[in-house]
């Protein structure tokens, strides 16, 4: 009887720091997740793409307008034969909004009146992913994109727009203004 109560009592002992152990992993990793700073400040600034087409020119301008969303603006000029100067050809207008926890781009075309939005799926200290898999996103006939990336590695910025049949990449260089 005296060697069931001793096991006994070892095996609660042991039980108890099992649970000890558990809660305090658990406390940990919240912890961890609750440090987890949602900053993408690395976007910020005026870049120029570096790998546009011959006669053209794309810019994106970043800022911040406070820690829960970033905005951005994105043009691409060509050279007119008969002014020599650039005509705008393309721009478009995103922002990085989080609300209720979650990230979300949101991107509006010229002449569109209502933004795309791409939930993000994943991102780190340099690079994120947004997504959206909309089956009538924005239009299922043509090939639309449904895939954002942006990340920074050095001094350069890099994006990716992907959809079933195509894939643009961008690279961009910072502008010192």
């Amino acid at each position: 009887m005296k060697k069931i109560f001793i096991l006994l009592i070892g095996t609660l002992v042991i039980s108890c720091n099992q649970g000890k152990n558990e809660k305090s992993k658990t406390n940990e990793s919240t912890t961890k997740s609750t440090k987890t700073v949602d900053n993408f400040d690395w976007l910020l600034g005026k870049w120029k793409r570096s790998n546009e087409e011959i006669g053209k020119e794309t810019f994106e301008n970043w800022d911040k307008k406070s820690n829960t969303e970033y905005v951005g603006f994105s043009y691409t000029t060509q050279k007119s034969y008969t002014t020599q100067k650039g005509d705008t050809i393309y721009e478009e207008k995103f922002r990085l909004v989080k609300s209720n926890n979650n990230w979300n781009f949101k991107i509006e075309l010229k002449g569109e009146t209502t933004p795309s939005s791409f939930k993000m799926t994943s991102y780190n200290t340099q690079e994120f992913i947004c997504e959206n898999k909309a089956l009538n996103y924005p239009n299922r006939k043509s090939d639309s994109p449904n895939e954002i990336k942006y990340w920074k590695s050095n001094d350069k910025l890099y994006a990716t727009i992907s959809g079933k049949k195509m894939k643009l990449q961008f690279e961009y260089v910072r502008l010192n203004n």
